[in-house]
């Protein structure tokens, strides 16, 4: 009996010391700034499937800022343009909500920054970029525009399907329809949208104007399809079009003018250029007061930041008094 428990003693002698030596080598490959290995999961993108983390820690990105915020995750590094992005100023963040985070500088991202901040997950949005990105980390790319994205909410589902957090989604994207629900029926209530009556969305850049339709950017998908304002019949035909949207020359511009025209300036000298023709006094909307110019810079985007940013400047176009 005496053997035994000797044997015994010897054995749980050797089970304390094998978890000590457990417990320092995480501890020491911890301290080496290793991560712990992580389980991994098969997700399809743009450029293949590639396999990345159930739990991602440390996310790098060079696009989808808001997305990911919206989600509740903050990246450790991101392109430097994200940084001062417009709907950060209209987006009640909490204070200190983008502290720490790194610059990577611009497309493509610095690639010894981002080799030193130890990304998991790296969010790429040119195919370009692919390669490179995906000898530092698991890469998926998430381009802005797809013919996969029928709006911007199956990019932001896209998106939150890559964390696992589809449920908080869909929470925003309830909340979402409800502010579009009460919006809708504040311009109705306005009325100076009249029955009957439709609406063009277009972007004056350096050489030409630019008409969108629905899904297309610069606002028109929350004018067409959240909104679900009339479309002009040249609108209607641009749905599945590269970004909604057709280049236009200045001559042209009257005949895809709708009776409201929202307009986005990009080029200011451009737009002056527009407005001194001699065509545009004699366009109905013009006319009636009723085109509306908004800056370009937060229509830009469509994420849910920037996406609840256009709902109130829209509501607030449309329902002010003349």
């Amino acid at each position: 009996m005496s053997g035994i428990k000797i044997v015994v003693a010897r054995l749980c002698v050797i089970g304390v010391i094998t978890a000590l030596l457990a417990a320092c080598g995480q501890q020491s490959g911890q301290q080496s700034g290793q991560q712990p290995e992580q389980a991994m999961r098969s997700f399809e993108h743009a450029s293949g499937v590639t396999d990345v983390p159930f739990e991602p820690m440390r996310v790098a990105a060079d696009q989808h800022m808001g997305q990911l915020l919206k989600l509740g995750i903050k990246p450790i590094a991101v392109r430097e343009n994200m940084l001062k992005e417009t709907w950060i100023p209209y987006a009640n963040l909490e204070e200190g909500a983008l502290d720490g985070i790194e610059d990577l500088g611009g497309f493509p991202l610095n690639l010894e920054k981002l080799t030193l901040v130890e990304p998991d997950l790296i969010i790429n949005a040119l195919p370009a970029n692919q390669e490179q990105y995906s000898k530092i980390a698991p890469t998926v790319h998430m381009p802005y525009w797809s013919e996969k994205y029928k709006s911007p909410m199956d990019k932001f589902l896209d998106i939150a399907d890559l964390f696992n957090k589809t449920d908080v989604a869909n929470q925003w994207i309830s909340e979402f329809d409800a502010k579009l629900a009460t919006a809708g029926e504040k311009i109705v209530s306005a009325g100076r949208l009249k029955p009957g009556e439709t609406v063009s969305v277009m972007a004056v850049f350096q050489n030409n104007v630019y008409v969108f339709g629905p899904n297309g950017a610069y606002g028109g998908y929350l004018i067409y399809d959240a909104l679900k304002l009339p479309t002009t019949e040249h609108a209607e035909v641009l749905r599945g079009k590269d970004m909604g949207s057709s280049e236009l020359s200045m001559e042209v511009v009257p005949e895809y003018m709708g009776d409201h025209a929202f307009i986005t300036v990009v080029d200011e000298s451009k737009a002056d250029e527009l407005m001194k023709s001699d065509f545009w006094k004699s366009v109905p909307a013009v006319k009636n007061n009723q085109v509306y110019f908004y800056d370009s810079k937060i229509f830009a985007m469509d994420d849910p930041y920037s996406l609840e940013a256009q709902l109130g400047i829209v509501t607030d176009l449309l329902t002010q008094s003349q």
